[in-house]
């Protein structure tokens, strides 16, 4: 594959079929990647049993997902699209640790064109507004404001993350993104169908967007000089192993001091302590593969099963709460 000094491709090792596009597509969307439905999941899970019953209630959070998913493809081929073109992504797949699959990066790979990336973006957003609008009028438009504030503030600004305001090229702003962005993509659907606020639910969004930081912030470091080289400014790329190191250790504790608030000071049993403790072992196991050894994929990894333990430790105390 050729590529222009845009990044569009020119020609491939071989014709593309529509078979091709379309895998490519699915790559570049990342809705296969299920633990971005986790705060989705969780939303649910936790509604009251009066909510639950309420009329339009279960086509709302159909709608709710389907517009969860146009969210996650609208930012994630948004952030790849930005990353083809200004050359980071070609960066750091050539550099670090050597354990990446080229085919996670469709542009790159060229199984997918520029303008087909756009028309795909401009897709998804349509289907995350009118999936949204869906939901809303599902519920017969009797959401709080705050739902309605929180899902299109969380899409608005979801996409901004390499576009536009470009928050990830601000200190800070990455990771505060992702944290407040999964926050909102519980909260928004479990205030719009449960029509008020709950310490558990809060909590719950917190920890899920703390533990998806916990993933990215690792991935990062490998991606240091790429991010560095087009001024994007994750702690990573921005600080020196000592500022990150350190922020790695906080959200640890964060994430241990939430699990006790969660456990200890709202209607959820105690035991939600012993359920999350072993997302906790897993965080803490990141601390000596990554900024102890250095294996900061390796670490990635351990974060993304934290994650996984992690929702399976809300899902048990949820479901009881419930019962």
């Amino acid at each position: 594959m050729t590529t222009s000094l845009t990044g569009e491709s020119r020609t491939t090792a071989r014709p593309r079929g529509g078979g091709d596009v379309a895998r490519g597509l699915f790559r570049l969307s990342k809705i296969f990647v299920y633990q971005n439905y986790f705060g989705w999941g969780m939303a649910w899970l936790t509604l009251s049993p009066q909510a639950r019953d309420r009329p339009g209630t279960t086509a709302a959070m159909l709608l709710f997902l389907l517009g969860s998913m146009g969210i996650v493809t609208c930012t994630c081929a948004t952030d790849d699209l930005v990353g083809f073109r200004n050359g980071s992504d070609a960066r750091n797949y050539k550099s670090g640790e050597t354990k990446r699959d080229i085919r996670g990066k469709p542009l790159l790979s060229g199984a997918v064109t520029e303008r087909e990336a756009v028309r795909f973006i401009v897709c998804a957003a349509s289907v995350a507004v009118l999936a949204g609008i869906g939901a809303f009028w599902a519920l017969d438009w009797r959401a709080p404001a705050a739902a309605y504030l929180l899902y299109g503030v969380g899409f608005f600004f979801s996409v901004q993350y390499s576009a536009g305001l470009r928050l990830s090229y601000h200190r800070g702003g990455a990771e505060t993104l992702l944290c407040l962005a999964t926050t909102a993509g519980l909260l928004a659907p479990y205030l719009a169908v449960e029509r008020r606020w709950s310490s558990p639910a809060v909590l719950a969004g917190l920890l899920l967007g703390l533990w998806l930081v916990m993933v990215s912030s690792y991935s990062n470091v490998n991606d240091a000089d790429g991010d560095r080289s087009v001024g994007r400014r994750t702690l990573a790329a921005s600080t020196g192993p000592r500022v990150y190191k350190t922020v790695m250790v906080l959200l640890v504790l964060v994430s241990a001091t939430l699990i006790c608030l969660l456990g200890l000071a709202t209607p959820w049993p105690w035991w939600t302590l012993l359920t999350l403790l072993p997302a906790t072992v897993l965080h803490t196991a990141q601390l000596r593969e990554g900024p102890l050894r250095g294996r900061w994929l390796s670490a990635r990894k351990l974060g993304l099963y934290a994650y996984d333990l992690g929702f399976l430790g809300l899902l048990g105390p949820a479901l009881y709460v419930l019962s």
